[in-house]
């Protein structure tokens, strides 16, 4: 089974590029507007987003639970029809509809300024001035529509495999071409791959059940699937719709459990092993508790332990029996064959388990594949509040280990909007040693001998500045001007690790 998504812009003939490939293939082709006629007939305002790129970004922001609505519904549409069987998908960004699915085969078509303007107008009748005009309205209209949904330049190439250009080869060839790479095993879809297909169609689905509900359509949900079990994490802002969740969410198809957490912000930890006895635990909770926060755990695979595929699985880590709802009913009639549990060989279970005992679970996920990867991941997720760097690279040596860490924060560090520190750091800035408190005495101590030279001996100060000879008053100036910045560094850092010591952050 495999997905092709086509990416096309006005008039640059992604639309007959598609139905050629899906006319060869023998494929089902499925197109944006197809997913937009759904969408609106399921109660989804597609006009009130769509109009409202024209109106001012403070506008925009409004629509923010609106916007969930929307790619809630048209991601499960996409998920059903791929579920199916082979497709041909076109649209604006088909392939950020599926965020994390491995093997779908992402294409670029693009056609010269010339073509485009031949096509307007031929079809409207215009000159080639109103083409142009018009070409660039519906561009920007375009980029701003992207843009709101997903945050992104949908024109930078690295969001593809490949990019077309149909001025340089026709339909013809072009197509011919694309079905011959589709055949490729990179672009089949393999267990992992369908398996995470699954998941997004059921989260998906709960989701926009819950942007629908008039009870839950403003919460601010964060929702996340694994294998029939669905996880939410609610802010606690919006706790008080959490307990409408399970009447919402009670004839979910597929759906066997449903796992929710309050939580205020979310704390990523990615590692590849993990010790439910290490400090670094101990740290993540001690934040997570400070915070109010969620704590995902996401464990960072080899890319050869599974075929050299690159996918994101997100699992599910139980909540508290208070906050879980089981739905599995089998009626009597179980089957024939149970999956037997994986073998937990990287310690990650116990950890799972003392996170759901503090009540600060915020699921599971497991990424397979480079950094690249990773970033495109994490792009499509819920922002975090911090992200803790654990055991990674455990295979390596010390020295390359550190380094290759080092790559990877420098690089999460420059694409995420959340700082990004490692297990060193993150104990040394919750953890007090003895230098600590030598450090803490000795600025206030400082501090205290400056209050007592300056504040306690002014009028000895006011003399020396009134001194007729100027080379002493510039010296009183200078010393001034040095003890500011000094007392205020000494008093500052003494209170700082008061506060330190006392949690507030």
């Amino acid at each position: 089974m495999s997905i092709i998504a086509i990416s096309r812009g006005s008039f640059s003939g992604g639309v007959e590029f598609a139905e050629e490939i899906s006319r060869k293939l023998g494929w089902p082709c499925l197109g944006r507007e197809q997913l937009s006629e759904e969408a609106i007939k399921l109660g989804v305002p597609v006009g009130k987003l769509q109009t409202s790129m024209v109106r001012p970004s403070h506008v925009q922001q409004r629509l923010g639970p609106t916007r969930e609505f929307y790619l809630a519904c048209v991601t499960s549409i996409l998920c059903k029809y791929a579920l199916q069987g082979n497709l041909v998908y076109h649209g604006h960004t088909g392939n950020l509809l599926l965020p994390g699915i491995p093997s779908i085969f992402r294409v670029r078509v693009l056609a010269s300024q010339e073509q485009r303007i031949k096509k307007v107008c031929d079809r409207f009748d215009f000159s080639s001035e109103k083409a142009i005009e018009y070409i660039k309205g519906v561009d920007a209209d375009r980029d701003k529509w992207v843009q709101f949904l997903y945050g992104i330049n949908w024109h930078d190439p690295s969001h593809y495999d490949l990019v077309v250009n149909l001025d340089q080869m026709g339909v013809s060839n072009a197509t011919t071409a694309l079905c011959s790479m589709a055949e490729l095993p990179d672009f089949k879809l393999t267990a992992v791959s369908i398996r995470a297909l699954n998941d997004l169609h059921l989260s998906s689905r709960a989701r926009f059940l819950l942007a629908k509900d008039p009870r839950t359509e403003a919460a601010a949900f964060k929702v996340t699937a694994n294998e029939g079990e669905v996880q939410i994490i609610c802010p606690p802002q919006h706790a008080d719709a959490s307990k409408y969740i399970e009447p919402v969410l009670e004839h979910l198809e597929d759906c066997s459990k449903i796992h929710w957490t309050i939580a205020g912000s979310n704390i990523l930890w990615l590692g590849e092993r993990f010790n439910d006895d290490s400090e670094l635990l101990n740290s993540v909770l001690k934040i997570a508790r400070n915070w109010n926060a969620a704590v995902e755990v996401m464990t960072c695979c080899a890319t050869n332990e599974i075929e050299s595929e690159s996918s994101t699985e997100h699992d599910t880590a139980e909540a508290s029996t208070r906050n879980t709802f089981d739905r599995e009913k089998t009626g009597g009639i179980e089957d024939d064959l149970t999956q037997q549990p994986e073998e937990d060989t990287i310690g990650l279970n116990p950890v799972l388990d003392t996170l759901l005992s503090e009540g600060c679970a915020g699921g599971r996920s497991s990424i397979y594949g480079d950094k690249e990867t990773l970033l495109h991941t994490l792009g499509h997720r819920t922002n975090y509040s911090l992200v803790v760097l654990g055991d990674l690279y455990v295979d390596k040596s010390k020295v390359i280990s550190t380094r290759l860490k080092s790559d990877l924060r420098s690089l999460l560090t420059e694409n995420i909007d959340a700082p990004v520190v490692d297990a060193e750091e993150l104990k040394q800035q919750l953890t007090y040693r003895t230098r600590d408190y030598v450090n803490l005495g000795i600025s206030f101590l400082l501090a205290a001998l400056l209050f007592v030279l300056v504040f306690l001996n002014q009028d000895m100060v006011i003399d020396l500045l009134s001194q007729s000879d100027k080379t002493v008053r510039a010296m009183v100036i200078i010393a001034l001007l040095l003890f500011t910045p000094t007392f205020a560094f000494a008093y500052g850092s003494g209170t700082r690790q008061i506060f330190r010591m006392l949690g507030v952050r």
